[in-house]
């Protein structure tokens, strides 16, 4: 395997949507994979410390001698570059040019005494604008330990014990007293904070809340609770939201990786995998991969190798159903696929995230500069262990390959939703979910119906959820879209019990439309993104891919769906996640990655042999198929409470 810093030739051919409007924005440079890495500019940075949220918790930036103190409000603050910039609630802000963030008890200026709690640190140069972290983040930054780890329970069993506001149970609320206090008197109550037996880890600090106590003019500290496991629930679940989100994954897409191949006309290929698939300018072909807050890992993208453009062949992949993320962010069982027939692609994948970003320490032969992670995390490129590297192993379209793999995140969720609303989603479902596409002039006039709100649904500008005209027909009309499997409904639920690691994941049931009911009819698809007090409504992502190896044990694999649900509205229709398209009613799209490519391949294929020097291809399909192939790629949801033909039933008269 060679690999060289030049742009790949190979370009992959199938187009996507990219209709995805959730989350909060999470944007990075990032490295391309394997190619060396130039500096770039960074801003501030906004830290969100949960599990739970912290009002009154000191933090202090690398390289400042300030203190702050996070608030349960909003606050305004100044930015590097004098502009006056909003601190969300229970967030710390640090300037461009720090390098971390440490939180503590106690004062950190000047002379002041204070314990410090643990920090994050930040990449040298390209970071994130925000991070969502908890206190397993705090000890060995930039890796995640196990929440179970001694220091990351004693820290978060000491802080939700400051905690001096009962009547805010996910919010922690730590007076003034409990920084005067260590402040002013560190030799008595310093205690450490990594004491391996809880029960004495507590006893030690006893007096330190003694003494808080006796200072307060009202109430009293919650006290650590005696039983570790109720401050580590906390933090566990706070682990999976953190972790969770939309992510890419790059390999050989900025740098060119020629694989040896006795069986190509050059007798090399060049290679290369990216989930979502790439075109060489990095344009996303589709959605990004969705990690779930229990550790579960879905995505599709394409894998490709050849010579020439005449030997090109590429493969659909997703990863397997086993693949996953364990609490201590290192990819575990996990595979990626080819999900078409006669596919032979099979890599294992191995790598970490650190914060949100997976390297793979990578450097091609003719590459100058420094590795991500030596640009990055100087102190840890000759470290970094093997298994943490990002990596590909096995087969790739046909041969052994072995790439260097590289992650980021795209888009994060809300850190700490809302349980009420979440428990509120959960009571009104289950839920039916149906997948409208476009009628055709193919199609017969009973099945379709009239496309509502035309005037945003099919709006001149591609924002709605239909283009206005295919192939200058004009689209008024919808049906129910069955998938390649012929499954045109589906039934989803949200799990909502606070100790499960599935907490606020949406399960789907089989194709056949039936209720998920047990771990034998029940999988993994989404989760709630994002909870809005004021509008009574949730986010939803979904990415119908659980199991590449059986993409037809549910419905509609392949299809992407985010949404914001209406729980004022006993039906709980599904629409879009922005405030306007929300308010205007606009339905939730979905895209499918899956059954258009497939589809499109089938047919080709089925086309009579062309002549010398010539290859078939998608024009050369009917103007039906080519009609078809535009309207099973994207379309309106239908997602409603209740069972088909139900009172919330858009199809019931």
């Amino acid at each position: 395997m060679r690999f060289l810093f030049v742009l790949t030739t190979l370009s992959l051919a199938l187009a996507g949507c990219n209709g995805g409007e959730d989350f909060s924005d999470a944007t990075v440079p990032g490295c391309p994979a394997g190619a060396g890495c130039n500096p770039s500019s960074r801003g501030d940075v906004l830290v969100e410390l949960a599990g739970p949220h912290v009002s009154n918790l000191g933090y202090t930036c690398t390289g400042t001698n300030v203190v702050f103190f996070t608030s349960d409000t909003d606050q305004q603050s100044v930015d590097s570059n004098g502009n006056v910039v909003t601190v969300p609630a229970f967030n710390a802000l640090c300037p461009d040019n720090s390098q971390g963030v440490e939180f503590l008890i106690g004062n950190a200026l000047f002379e002041g005494n204070y314990l410090s709690l643990g920090s994050i640190e930040f990449p040298s140069e390209e970071a994130y604008t925000r991070y969502a972290v908890t206190v397993a983040d705090l000890k060995n930054s930039p890796f995640r330990e196990a929440a179970s780890d001694a220091q990351s329970r004693n820290v978060a069993a000491l802080i939700q014990g400051l905690d001096v506001d009962p009547a805010t149970p996910d919010v922690v609320e730590i007076p003034d007293a409990v920084h005067e206090i260590y402040d002013n008197d560190p030799e008595t109550y310093e205690q450490p904070i990594d004491t391996a037996v809880y029960a004495d880890f507590r006893s030690n600090w006893d007096p330190f809340f003694v003494a808080v106590n006796a200072q307060l003019t009202s109430g009293s500290l919650a006290g650590m609770d005696p039983d570790p496991n109720v401050p580590l629930a906390e933090v566990e679940r706070a682990n999976g939201y953190t972790a969770a989100g939309n992510y890419s994954f790059r390999s050989c897409l900025i740098i060119t990786c020629r694989d040896d191949n006795p069986s190509s006309a050059a007798g090399e290929d060049i290679v290369t995998i990216n989930l979502p698939g790439r075109l060489t300018n990095d344009t996303a072909l589709g959605q990004p991969p969705l990690i779930l807050p229990n550790g579960k890992v879905m995505g599709l993208g394409f894998a490709a190798r050849g010579s020439t453009q005449a030997d090109f062949k590429q493969e659909l992949v997703a990863f397997t159903a086993s693949t996953a993320v364990n609490e201590k962010l290192q990819f575990e069982n996990a595979s990626v696929v080819s999900i078409e027939p006669g596919g032979d692609t099979d890599l294992a994948v191995q790598g970490r995230f650190l914060n949100k970003i997976v390297y793979n320490n990578f450097l091609p032969e003719n590459g100058v500069g420094k590795t991500d992670i030596e640009l990055n995390y100087p102190n840890l490129g000759s470290s970094l262990a093997s298994g943490d590297k990002g990596q590909l192993t096995g087969t790739l379209v046909g041969d052994a390959v072995e790439l260097p793999l590289s992650g980021e995140l795209e888009a994060a969720p809300q850190a700490e939703p809302d349980q009420t609303i979440i428990d509120d989603l959960a009571l009104a479902g289950p839920f039916t979910v149906r997948l409208m596409r476009a009628c055709l002039s193919q199609d017969a006039a009973a099945d379709c119906t009239a496309i509502p709100n035309p005037d945003i649904e099919t709006a001149d500008d591609g924002s709605g959820n239909y283009p206005p005209e295919i192939n200058s027909k004009s689209v008024t009309e919808e049906q129910p879209r069955a998938d390649y499997y012929g499954s045109d409904t589906f039934c989803l639920d949200v799990i909502t019990d606070i100790t499960s690691p599935d907490y606020g994941v949406v399960m789907a049931g089989p194709a056949d439309g039936s209720c998920p009911t047990s771990a034998a009819n029940s999988w993994a698809v989404g989760f709630i993104t994002r909870t809005l007090a004021d509008s009574n409504s949730a986010n939803i992502s979904l990415l119908l891919a659980p199991d590449a190896a059986q993409p037809d044990v549910a419905a509609n694999f392949g299809v992407t769906i985010e949404g914001r649900v209406d729980l004022d509205d006993a039906c709980t229709p599904m629409y879009r996640t922005g405030d306007n398209n929300f308010d205007e009613g606009l339905r939730a799209l979905w895209v499918d990655g899956y059954y258009p490519y497939i589809q499109q391949k089938e047919w080709v294929a089925a086309l009579p042999a062309p002549g010398p020097d010539e290859t078939n291809d998608v024009n050369d399909l009917t103007e039906d198929q080519q009609e078809m192939l535009v309207a099973i790629s994207q379309g309106a949801v239908q997602f409603f409470a209740g069972a088909p033909g139900g009172g919330c039933d858009p199809l019931v008269p």
